[in-house]
């Protein structure tokens, strides 16, 4: 899989979406079979409030049924944004919940067999489509979003299908407002998979970039601390691989011990940003230091809030 990863962590707020659109664009080369980002908003959603990302058939009805699904499973919706694109609609909605309660209200819109949840967090909305970035731009305005950090991906497939489900970024509803975009191949799947199952983690398809996601949520589960999670997939996961994971907080990234992968970074006062090319990085026109990762390293930034 010779895929354009990409991440963006601003000091403070700023316009993080027309960064990853920058970047996207100028790895646009290595991928075409889709796009997508992940983006972060600065300010703090109410305790209760989340933002759920929909995928829908553009049909009668299908409106009620997404509504009733959340209110069946205890939400209240406060707000829904419409995006509908060649007979689907991309809606993203406001909803008051409580916590405990975001597994049914991600089921019961499933089992509409209409819609299917792409995204869910406090502070997090995923944004993908099997489209090239200049598409995703225009459908859904990516350079005008403001927030603190995000991830964006482009995709070339040599494995798994090609379709929305499998586009990058990924994330899993069990531990929200995490996403994942990686380049590579993990070789020992089946194996880690087997050992994440038998321990009742659940996966939406086979695509070995959601294994990541599965492997890293359950070492923060079990006390990593992201960095300490990120380390410890550099020996456990087999193969030529570089990712980008993003949490609430923190943007992490990690290059396989044996540097089969590309990853370039820039540090600078007013940004950090990673890449698979240098090139994306040199389009941002930003002052910093850009280096290589280096093999089997992991690095983690931190948000930092403003007031």
């Amino acid at each position: 899989m010779m895929c354009g990863i990409a991440g963006v962590l601003l000091d403070g707020k700023g316009d993080v979406g027309l960064y990853l659109s920058v970047m996207l664009r100028g790895l646009q080369h290595r991928g075409l079979d889709s796009a997508g980002v992940a983006l972060y908003r600065s300010e703090e959603m109410p305790g209760d409030e989340f933002i759920i990302r929909v995928f829908t058939k553009d049909v009668i009805g299908a409106l009620s049924k997404i509504s009733s699904a959340i209110a069946n499973a205890g939400g209240d919706i406060r707000n829904i944004k419409l995006n509908s694109i060649r007979g689907y609609s991309f809606d993203l909605y406001t909803v008051r919940a409580q916590e405990k309660d975001l597994p049914q209200m991600i089921k019961n819109i499933n089992a509409t067999e209409l819609s299917k949840v792409l995204s869910i967090g406090r502070k997090m909305d995923i944004i993908k489509d099997t489209a090239s970035v200049e598409e995703l731009e225009r459908n859904f305005s990516i350079s005008g979003f403001v927030g603190s950090h995000g991830i964006g991906h482009v995709r070339f497939s040599t494995e798994s299908c090609v379709d929305l489900f499998h586009a990058h970024p990924f994330q899993s509803f069990d531990h929200i407002d995490v996403a994942l975009v990686h380049n590579g191949q993990i070789t020992n799947y089946w194996k880690t998979r087997e050992r994440l199952e038998r321990k009742g983690i659940k996966f939406q398809t086979e695509n070995d970039s959601e294994l990541i996601v599965h492997y890293i949520i359950d070492r923060l589960k079990g006390g990593d601390a992201l960095n300490e999670a990120l380390k410890a997939s550099v020996e456990d996961l087999d193969g030529p691989f570089s990712y980008i994971f993003s949490t609430e907080t923190e943007l992490g990234m990690v290059r396989d011990k044996l540097g089969l992968r590309p990853m370039v970074i820039l540090e600078g006062e007013e940004m950090k940003a990673v890449a698979s090319e240098e090139n994306a990085l040199r389009l941002l026109n930003k002052k910093g230091v850009i280096k290589n990762v280096k093999p089997g390293e992991v690095i983690c930034w931190k948000t930092v809030k403003r007031q």
